[in-house]
Parts: C-alpha cells; sequence; structure tokens
C-alpha cells in the first residue's frame, strides 16, 4: 500500500511495539508505521522473517530493531519490553497482533492462554515501563468469535471474542490512557494465504461475496494505524470488522 500515514499525526522521535511483526497483517503494519516516521519495535518468533523484514524497512522506509521473542513466554516478553526500552524512546502506541493460526491444534484452555494470555501480557509489560507516555494500542481480533461463527477449531472463536472482550474492558479501566481498540478482520490474502486464495474454490467463493474480492493484508493494516492514532483520538473501545461487508452474507 502506498498510503502515507504522516498526516495521522504520528510524531518522529517516538516508538511503537508490533507483534507478530514478520508476516501477513503485522507485517504490512510495521512497514506503514514506519513510513508514517515511528521507530518500529517488530516482535516475532520467526527469525528469518525478521530479519528479512528489518532489511527491507532498513532499505527503504524508516528505523526498525527486530526482536526475537516466544510470546508464550513470560520471560521472553519481559526481555523482550526491556530491549525495547532499552532504544531510549517514548513507546506510546502498541499493537497487539501475534497469534497462532486458527488451524494450530491446541485445547480450548491452551487457545486461549496463547491468544488473550499473551495479549495481557505483553499489554502489561507495556503499562508497567510505559505508562506516562502510553497513548494508544490495538488488538488483531477476528469475526469469528465476534460477528460469525462458523466450522473452525474450538479455541479460536473463543479466543478471538476473549480478545475483544479484554480490548473493551482496558478501554473502561483505563479511561482512555491509552486508548484501546481492535480490528476483526476475515481471512486475508498474505504470502502465506496467497496460493490458498487463488485456488477456483475459493474464487467461485468469493465471487459471490459483497465486493467480489478477498481482503488483503495491508487494507487490515490500513486500519490499525488508522485506531492507533492521534487521528482517532476520540475512539475508544470499538471493535471495527475488516471484512468487506461479507459477514451479512453468513447465515
Amino acid at each position: 500500500m502506498d498510503a502515507n500515514f504522516a498526516g495521522l499525526g504520528f510524531r518522529q522521535g517516538e516508538a511503537v511495539v508490533v507483534t507478530g511483526a514478520a508476516n501477513g497483517i503485522g507485517r504490512e503494519v510495521a512497514l506503514l508505521l514506519a513510513r508514517a516516521g515511528l521507530t518500529v519495535s517488530a516482535w516475532d518468533i520467526e527469525e528469518a522473517a525478521l530479519n528479512e523484514l528489518v532489511a527491507e524497512i532498513e532499505a527503504t522506509v524508516g528505523t526498525v530493531r527486530g526482536v526475537l521473542v516466544d510470546l508464550d513466554d513470560q520471560g521472553a516478553i519481559d526481555a523482550a519490553w526491556d530491549e525495547a526500552t532499552s532504544m531510549g524512546l517514548p513507546i506510546p502506541y502498541l499493537v497487539n497482533n501475534a497469534g497462532p493460526p486458527s488451524t494450530t491444534d491446541v485445547s480450548v484452555v491452551e487457545g486461549l492462554r496463547m491468544s488473550v494470555g499473551s495479549y495481557v501480557a505483553v499489554t502489561e509489560g507495556w503499562l508497567k515501563r510505559h505508562a506516562a507516555e502510553a497513548s494508544s494500542m490495538t488488538f488483531t481480533s477476528s469475526i469469528a468469535g465476534n460477528f460469525f461463527v462458523g466450522p473452525t477449531t474450538d479455541w479460536y472463536p473463543t479466543a478471538k471474542a476473549g480478545i475483544a472482550g479484554y480490548m473493551r474492558h482496558c478501554a473502561v479501566k483505563l479511561r482512555g490512557h491509552p486508548r484501546s481498540n481492535g480490528v476483526a478482520p476475515t481471512g486475508v490474502v498474505t504470502r502465506r494465504t496467497a496460493e490458498a486464495f487463488a485456488s477456483e474454490e475459493m474464487q467461485q467463493r468469493l465471487k459471490a461475496q459483497p465486493m467480489g474480492r478477498a481482503g488483503l493484508a495491508d487494507e487490515v493494516a490500513a486500519m490499525i494505524c488508522f485506531l492507533l492514532s492521534p487521528a482517532a483520538s476520540f475512539i475508544n473501545g470499538v471493535l471495527i470488522p475488516v471484512d468487506g461487508a461479507s459477514t451479512w452474507t453468513h447465515g
């Protein structure tokens, strides 16, 4: 996406933490926010993909520091926050984006721990260190469990609804310091999903959707960046579906 997010009020000299930054929606968020002038602390568990993202941002659009971290490990989260804080910049923004794929074979309890639990741990680590400047955070949820429930693993819609609930709780509890909002995307085209979306069966299904096509990762990322930004200063506690109105065709 060639959109310029500099006009949304982000300021140079500030940083953002983006979890799950190496692939998919998180990768596009990191690229957009770097282009907007923020220093990006990019967190991910996949080292090769993370190094690729860091190289691209450094070569083209901005400043980034890659942080290799397993968000299922509290000690690793603490170490990642220590590393991000060591940059010496205010970190007013947090993008809680990382999470296991819907196809991950885990129990509901494990799925909640890996999804909601990791978001809580990352958020609490941020507020412990950066409460004074904390301005805005976003959560990546899903239409699943919030606007639509279809055939999927048991834990996935449960966890995605839990993420939305925690996001709303933070919006009220923290009274806008920071603001707390979320996005609920449908499945979107990424480097990982491109082959599946290109299949003839999927293309036929997409033709029946209101917009007649799949969404793109950078289209979800654009909404995340807007909600995160000072331009959305009175938006707090909302979960916005990014689905091309496809939710209305289910049922």
